[in-house]
């Protein structure tokens, strides 16, 4: 890969900051090998680093107004891509976390009819609690756990920090974990919705 000159660099960006699509093809064409190894690196998947390189490249695209011309393209480039493994690595935790809890749930005796209207008073015990939380903090929640967005993303969408959703998140989750048990919802079934 033959090295960007500064000036180059920095004319690339000003082009794909006004939406040059031949700019940006230059961007990948320069970077996509580089970033795909440390997606590897990182994920230690080829299936995974893929993904993530063309989702990388997607929000270079639809975030080029952002983009820093006061750093480099590759530092910018390589932030991205790591707070996109983290999400990765987050929701893995989470996803690894609610197949232990249904475990856990379903070693005990299975009766269908009645989980089903356990599920459903469930379900509906926990929407009313989301709409006793905060404006903020329900559309914050929303946001993470039911339309299973980042924390980054989040924070882009509202313009807040990704600090401050992580705030959000924990109140939002200590509220909810008080009126769930207020309504006498069962700690294995609680660690699920939770979890969503």
């Amino acid at each position: 890969m033959e090295p960007l000159r500064l000036y180059d660099e920095l004319e690339l960006l000003r082009r794909l900051k006004l939406g040059d699509h031949t700019a940006f093809e230059m961007v990948f064409l320069h970077y996509k090998s580089q970033m795909a190894r440390n997606a590897l690196r990182l994920l230690k998947s080829p299936d995974l680093a893929e993904d993530l390189v063309q989702e990388l490249f997607i929000k270079l695209w639809e975030q080029r107004s952002k983009i820093d011309t006061e750093r480099t393209l590759g530092s910018y480039l390589y932030r991205i891509a790591s707070n996109l493994a983290y999400d990765y690595f987050r929701k893995s935790v989470r996803e690894h976390r609610v197949q232990d809890s249904l475990y856990e749930v379903s070693k005990g005796t299975y009766e269908p009819i009645e989980k089903s209207v356990f599920d459903k008073e469930a379900k509906m015990a926990l929407q009313r609690a989301i709409e006793k939380l905060p404006q903020q903090q329900r559309r914050v929640f929303t946001l993470c756990r039911i339309e299973e967005k980042s924390y980054q993303e989040v924070a882009e969408l509202l313009n807040i920090s990704v600090g401050t959703v992580n705030n959000h998140m924990t109140r939002a989750n200590t509220a909810l974990r008080t009126l769930l048990a207020a309504a006498e919802i069962s700690a294995p079934m609680l660690v699920i919705m939770m979890a969503r």
